[in-house]
């Protein structure tokens, strides 16, 4: 997924929202994914660290070019 270098965690979000919905299109996979329901269930995270402010660029959580970030499943409080 691509963005721009001073993008936030929510322009990241954005990003991998439409690049998950390009991919299924192409794939004729399920149209219509819960992205309420998964951003309710999974974090995304760095090295560990949960990406949990929206509002914070990926710069501060060191994120560069080519890195990873997962979804880890939220446990249950």
């Amino acid at each position: 997924v691509v963005v721009v270098q001073n993008a936030s965690v929510l322009e990241l979000k954005k990003a991998l929202r439409r690049h998950v919905q390009l991919r299924q299109a192409r794939r004729g996979g399920v149209q219509h994914l819960s992205w309420k329901y998964i951003w309710r269930t999974y974090h995304l995270t760095f090295n560990g660290e949960k990406l949990a402010d929206d509002r914070k660029k990926l710069r501060e959580y060191g994120i560069r070019n080519r890195d990873e970030v997962s979804f880890i499943k939220k446990l249950r409080k």
